[in-house]
């Protein structure tokens, strides 16, 4: 190992917290969601920023929002389901309109995967954070760690890229790692 060289990090989290929210999250989905056995889930939070430039102070806001991510190969289909930070509290489905996605792109650097819009939709695009979360997270549900999960939506999302392309949308470029 040399001078610059990074040791691998092992995740810092609680198996047995992990595996009683991952249990939590399905219910949670589940109920919401009609057929919610048929989709596999994972966690996912988006983060939104705004610029305000005032008269004597300028303001950054940063809203975070933690979301159960569920997904069917079969058809293609996406679900949100937006929860709180103790997996207490939970909204409506939210069904993303897959037919209306002209470009899937992800960025390793920052585990995003960004589900991109076609133009004049009225939304640009899904931008999923997907890297879970440590026992020492100040933001939203602690101690999920889902590897296999995250491999997964990156196989659904290559197929839906796949059938992108057939369709004959321009897709940047695909780095999985």
């Amino acid at each position: 190992m040399g001078l610059f060289t990074k040791k691998p990090q092992t995740p810092d989290y609680d198996a047995a917290d992990c595996e009683a929210k991952k249990k939590r999250m399905r219910e949670i989905f589940n109920e919401t969601v009609e057929n919610g056995n048929e989709y596999e889930i994972l966690y996912c939070s988006m983060t939104s920023s705004k610029f305000e430039q005032g008269f004597f102070i300028n303001t950054n806001t940063t809203s975070f929002f933690y979301y159960i991510a569920g997904y069917r190969q079969s058809d293609f289909s996406l679900v949100l389901v937006q929860i709180d930070s103790e997996l207490k509290e939970h909204s409506e489905a939210i069904y993303i309109d897959m037919d209306k996605m002209v470009n899937v792109s992800y960025n390793p650097k920052y585990s995003q995967l960004c589900f991109q819009y076609q133009k004049g939709y009225g939304s640009y695009a899904e931008l999923l954070n997907i890297k879970g979360s440590s026992r020492k997270t100040m933001y939203g549900p602690k101690n999920i760690y889902q590897p296999e999960e995250i491999e997964k939506f990156l196989d659904f999302a290559e197929a839906f890229r796949d059938k992108l392309a057939q369709k004959g949308c321009k897709l940047e470029k695909w780095k999985r790692q």
